[in-house]
């Protein structure tokens, strides 16, 4: 199934070296009408893209869930919620994706994140008869993880989970953490305590007085995913260290050419994946863009001054490209290699346009 999805993103990737898609108006329009060839009426959910990820994934909807609601589609977050849910239940577990042809699956491996950001977002969107249809599976996916991936309170450091940078081979990463405690929290909020875990161990396990390191290797390399989520989910309340993680993130130039790079080069220590030999390069010192756009909401918490200054640069890079472009080279151009393009009409804008809508007068 894995070996199918590479090459259809392959194709799609050839179609893109030929003519990328273009959309006229401003920044705000061009992001509706993204929004828009993300929602696949056929099955009513919302997909990651119309390209490469024309597909559902957990992480990514789960990053875009609020933004959505925001700028008026609920009902059609209800629907995708539904059409995932269903999914997953009739195969009693929940993975990083669904292929466009339905089939859940895991890649490159399972991670604690998705069935974190799948609750999450049900939370989030508040519906009852969802959250209660899906609580036994909730429960099953608690008893396995506490039972086969958590040791001493953390995620086991001799198995790799995926996550948002899934190419690497991180130690018990401090994001899959994250999700992990995350999850404890809200599986508490349904009734269901299989996993109780403590934020305040997480935290003195993962800070080092400046900022959260990557993962538990002893290498303590700064990260930005370490450093954008523990705020992000809302484990981490203090103002001090949010400001602390953004100005080492800054430091390090993490957020050049644009919001935000995984780490620096010379930093990275762990190992990657297989799939980063046929993509080389694709998670090493490249720009991200939807990490770079849920950094700019923790910014939004503490310096509105610097979120503007970064919806700037996308407000250019969308209306340059009239499209909303997956990820970026370290020279600040379109991701390109033989056997990959960078996807582009990525629902991620969606939160560009929220953060763009909300502080606009300010």
């Amino acid at each position: 199934m894995i070996i199918l999805e590479g090459l259809r993103i392959f194709k799609n990737s050839v179609k893109k070296k030929i003519r990328r898609e273009e959309h006229s108006g401003s920044a705000e329009e061009i992001c509706r009408k993204i929004i828009d060839k993300c929602w696949n009426e056929k099955k009513e959910y919302f997909m990651v893209s119309n390209g490469n990820f024309s597909q559902f994934w957990a992480r990514d909807f789960g990053m875009c869930i609020e933004s959505l609601i925001h700028l008026g589609y609920k009902d059609k977050v209800r629907l995708t919620l539904k059409y995932a849910m269903d999914k997953y239940r009739k195969t009693g577990r929940i993975t990083t994706q669904i292929t466009p042809k339905g089939k859940p699956i895991d890649f490159p491996s399972f991670t604690p994140e998705s069935a974190s950001y799948m609750l999450n977002s049900l939370l989030i969107l508040n519906d009852k008869k969802l959250i209660e249809e899906n609580q036994d599976l909730f429960k099953k996916i608690a008893k396995k993880i506490r039972k086969e991936d958590v040791k001493a309170g953390f995620l086991r450091k001799d198995k790799t989970y995926s996550s948002m940078k899934d190419h690497s081979n991180r130690i018990s990463d401090c994001y899959n953490n994250c999700f992990l405690y995350l999850f404890s929290q809200n599986l508490k909020k349904i009734g269901v305590y299989e996993l109780d875990l403590q934020v305040e161990d997480f935290k003195a396990k993962f800070w080092t007085g400046k900022y959260f390191k990557d993962d538990l290797s002893g290498h303590n390399v700064c990260s930005s995913d370490a450093n954008v989520y523990p705020y992000w989910t809302g484990l981490i309340k203090d103002k001090k260290m949010l400001d602390s993680s953004i100005e080492e993130i800054r430091k390090r130039k993490l957020d050049k050419p644009y919001p935000l790079k995984y780490t620096r080069r010379e930093d990275i220590k762990h190992k990657f994946h297989f799939a980063d030999m046929l993509v080389s390069g694709y998670e090493r010192d490249t720009s991200w863009v939807h990490l770079g756009m849920n950094y700019l909401e923790i910014v939004g918490k503490t310096d509105v001054k610097l979120l503007k200054e970064y919806l700037k640069v996308y407000e250019k890079l969308i209306l340059k490209h009239k499209n909303f472009l997956e990820v970026y080279d370290s020279n600040g151009k379109p991701f390109s290699r033989l056997l990959y393009e960078s996807d582009e009409n990525m629902l991620w804008s969606c939160i560009w346009l929220s953060l763009k809508t909300r502080y606009a007068s300010l």
